[in-house]
């Protein structure tokens, strides 16, 4: 599963690689890791649209509330407040990436300068993460579904996600045929192979890349800030209340601190301890550390399962389609919680979640090795099974 192959490929990978967020940054990471684990070249193709940039962060703050909409004033003081958090958010992650990430040394800020200036690759791959949804990217984004290059060169995708159940009809044929280049396609979620059904293409479920890699190897990455300290872990992406009370009601119960990860400053006033923006290899640590982690985080979830760390999930009112895959699959749908209720303190047996994601790990695997080699063969598609 791990052999080199005899031939390297040259893969060029489109993802999320510029969101200033701890699963985008990880699974980037994972993703181009387990690539090169196999005896690949490969390169992020650095695609920077304005909405990822400071000023587009910043001026998109407008569109998150309607009050910010229909009160400039209030939106420009929202902005001052935000500012400070930007700065470090994009230091953090920018120093990662810089660190860890090979990208390509010409930075594309639209469709368009892709398309006139395209990079020479073997194989064009979109990797994991929201890569595919319309409403995060505010349109259906092109660039993402590999619409440039040379129509010869392949195009797989690696655990692709839509982030929601079903598509909007207005773009359901545009997917369709943008999709239908593809030589493999492979998606994160059950609702993702749902979809791909719909619109007659084959399709494999596999695993978010951040579980491909070992908890030993995951191990390697995180520092060990974390490791003699005992503390309840809150990382609450939606700012849910409803999640800020149970997490610091269940820390209370055990007499234990709670920690609370965000990326703004100004959320001092939330409940628990503030750690304002870690680096992502503390990140890391204080999920590996955890007595538990309670997060409506995909990827908090998935590295408290790769390191065996208790955990509670909640399901966030929007794309939430991507956790209850990932619970379904470990057969840990007792860790979702419920609707004002604090949990009690029952420890998880991971045994049959380890031979779950072992199994699925496998077949990751399988599928990533299968449709590289039809490449490095010269092999035409090959059909996907859809279940």
């Amino acid at each position: 599963m791990y052999k080199k192959e005899d031939v390297s490929l040259k893969i060029e990978l489109v993802t999320m690689h510029r969101v200033c967020n701890y699963g985008s940054a990880l699974q980037a990471y994972a993703t181009q890791s387990v690539m090169e684990r196999l005896g690949h070249s490969v390169e992020i193709l650095d695609y920077y649209p304005e909405r990822m940039h400071f000023s587009g962060m910043l001026k998109r703050l407008k569109n998150k509330k309607e009050i910010f909409e229909n009160n400039p004033v209030l939106c420009f003081i929202a902005q001052c407040i935000i500012f400070p958090s930007y700065i470090k958010r994009f230091y953090i992650f920018r120093t990662f990436m810089k660190k860890h990430f090979k990208i390509s040394s010409v930075r594309y800020n639209d469709l368009g300068s892709i398309q006139s200036s395209p990079p020479a690759a073997d194989v064009y791959c979109t990797g994991s993460d929201q890569v595919w949804n319309s409403e995060w990217s505010e349109q259906v984004d092109r660039a993402f579904y590999l619409d440039f290059g040379s129509p010869i060169t392949p195009r797989i995708s690696y655990a692709a996600s839509f982030g929601k159940a079903q598509l909007d009809d207005n773009e359901f044929n545009e997917i369709k045929l943008l999709l239908s280049k593809y030589k493999y396609i492979s998606v994160r979620e059950a609702s993702g192979i749902d979809i791909l059904n719909k619109m007659e293409l084959p399709g494999e479920l596999v695993l978010d890349p951040t579980l491909l890699p070992d908890k030993s190897q995951w191990s390697k990455l995180a520092s060990d800030r974390y490791r003699d300290k005992k503390y309840i872990l809150l990382y609450n992406l939606g700012r849910e209340p409803e999640l800020y009370d149970i997490a610091y009601a269940y820390a209370k119960k055990l007499r234990l601190p709670l920690y609370s990860v965000s990326y703004n400053l100004h959320e001092f006033v939330k409940p628990g301890r503030l750690l304002f923006c870690p680096k992502v290899c503390d990140w890391l640590s204080l999920i590996k550390n955890a007595q538990c982690v309670f997060s409506d985080s995909l990827h908090a979830t998935a590295f408290s399962i790769n390191f065996n760390t208790d955990f509670y999930v909640y399901y966030p009112g929007r794309f939430s389609t991507r956790l209850a895959s990932l619970v379904e699959l470990t057969g840990l749908k007792n860790r979702v919680l419920q609707k004002g209720k604090v949990p009690e303190n029952e420890n998880i047996d991971f045994s049959e979640a380890n031979a779950a994601v072992q199994r699925e790990r496998k077949l990751s695997f399988e599928f990533l090795t299968k449709a590289l080699e039809a490449q490095q063969d010269g092999k035409d598609y090959i059909t996907c099974p859809t279940s």
